[in-house]
């Protein structure tokens, strides 16, 4: 286990994320800033966690991006603090390895996947203006059907 007096340990900053007051700047500006934060520890997760296994780095910061991309919506600082905070918690506790490598797995190699393959699916349901009317006049299977003698 890792020390609490770890350089990398104060790399992750505070574990409690300062009012939006004392942090001042925009929302915008402290989630990049987290995100950037989150993007330098990658290398010591990957490493510790033996993740090179199964993905590479550049891949493990695309699926990260995903679940900040996923609140880029949020714009009230108030919510965008609760964020960061979640975010933090998260950070701690894989970095104090209060998580298993399996957690990480499902988390940030199997779900994003998911979810990339959940929007693609969603993309292709989409179809043209032709098609809906093609479909909305096409007979139904009762209608259509032919009686046989």
């Amino acid at each position: 286990m890792v020390g609490a007096s770890s350089p990398l340990l104060a790399q992750i900053g505070r574990l409690a994320t300062p009012p939006a007051e004392a942090l001042g700047g925009a929302s915008v500006d402290k989630a990049r800033d987290f995100f950037r934060e989150v993007c330098r520890i990658l290398p010591w997760t990957m490493q510790n966690y033996k993740l090179d296994e199964l993905t590479t780095l550049s891949a493990l910061r695309r699926n990260v991006s995903l679940f900040f991309r996923q609140h880029a919506h949020v714009t009230e600082p108030r919510v965008v603090d609760v964020l960061i905070y979640k975010g933090r918690e998260e950070l701690e506790a894989t970095y104090l390895q209060h998580k298993q490598r399996h957690h990480l797995i499902q988390d940030y190699v199997v779900k994003p996947e998911q979810m990339r393959a959940a929007g693609v699916r969603e993309q292709n349901r989409k179809t043209s203006a032709f098609l809906d009317n093609f479909y909305r006049n096409m007979p139904t299977h009762q209608s259509a059907a032919i009686d046989r003698p």
